[in-house]
């Protein structure tokens, strides 16, 4: 065998060994997740219309811009297979120095939410006065959620 049948059958056993590499990684690329399991995940309004993976038993926060002085606050509907363990509304700065809330100012209202059942899941929030009927105009936040 000479020196060049030599060199061409190392260049065939590399481009083999590196072809089989990437095809073994192809499996892994396509079932990666956007989010890592098992972390508790801070969702704000910036995650509207994004899906996350949890494992069941996992919680996020999701936190939401909100005025309740003008009568306007989030509605949350959750799915079955998840599960409002807390609610909380905090006011903007300025009214901690008062007594009072000031109105016209907005705050943040925070939900704490478990993935109790596997599958797909999905919060929705409106953003709309209580006493008002929906008009499709409104303020919406969907968030799809995937338990493992």
């Amino acid at each position: 065998m000479s020196e060049g049948d030599n060199i061409l059958r190392t260049r065939l056993g590399i481009t083999v060994l590196i072809i089989c590499l990437i095809l073994a990684t192809i499996p892994t690329a396509l079932c990666a997740k956007p989010y890592t399991t098992g972390q508790h995940k801070v969702i704000t309004e910036n995650d509207n219309g994004k899906t996350i993976y949890l494992n069941k038993g996992d919680t996020f926060s999701l936190k939401l811009k909100e005025n309740p002085s003008t009568g306007y606050s989030w509605q949350l509907s959750l799915s079955k297979g998840l599960s409002l363990l807390e609610t909380v509304y905090s006011p903007p700065e300025s009214s901690k120095k008062g007594p009072r809330l000031v109105f016209g100012a907005g705050g943040l209202h925070s939900w704490i939410i478990k993935a109790v059942a596997d599958g797909r899941q999905q919060v929705k929030g409106i953003y709309k006065r209580s006493w008002e009927k929906e008009t499709g105009k409104e303020q919406t936040f969907r968030l799809n959620v995937v338990v493992v």
